[in-house]
């Protein structure tokens, strides 16, 4: 992608990912950046969380879901209902990017730093709970 706008915490783009079973093939899926903006710009990578659309049947706390016809899923430019996995995390170099779809705007922003906080056992004070709490 040859853009010079600056990307974005938030921005909903198309990156190659790995497949699981097969690192060394990957496919184009959309992912949300989540790196904070200094990183964004200047760091010549991108930290991302996927999005799939393929919809698990139970809802994870680990997951933010996206309705097609929502103001996130519109704002997002997404094709179709979809599901942001902050259990899958990947660094990709700034140049792996396709297209920018959309972004999501802070009330879905908000929602999935806490599905991250969940995924990563992250507290707002930087202090994990013990264990069982």
């Amino acid at each position: 992608m040859s853009s010079t706008e600056p990307f974005c915490r938030g921005d909903v783009v198309l990156v190659a990912f790995p497949y699981v079973t097969d690192p060394s093939r990957a496919k184009h899926r959309p992912a949300v950046i989540i790196q904070n903006d200094i990183g964004n710009r200047f760091s010549p990578n991108l930290i991302v969380a996927g999005i799939t659309s393929q919809l698990p049947r139970r809802r994870y706390p680990t997951d933010f879901w996206v309705d097609l016809g929502s103001e996130e899923g519109r704002a997002a430019g997404l094709d179709r209902a979809a599901v942001v996995k902050a259990d899958t995390i990947l660094t990709v170099p700034k140049s792996a990017v396709a297209a920018r779809l959309g972004h999501f705007p802070a009330t879905a922003m908000a929602a999935i730093d806490q599905c991250l906080r969940i995924s990563l056992a992250l507290q707002a004070d930087g202090v994990l709970p013990p264990d069982g709490e």
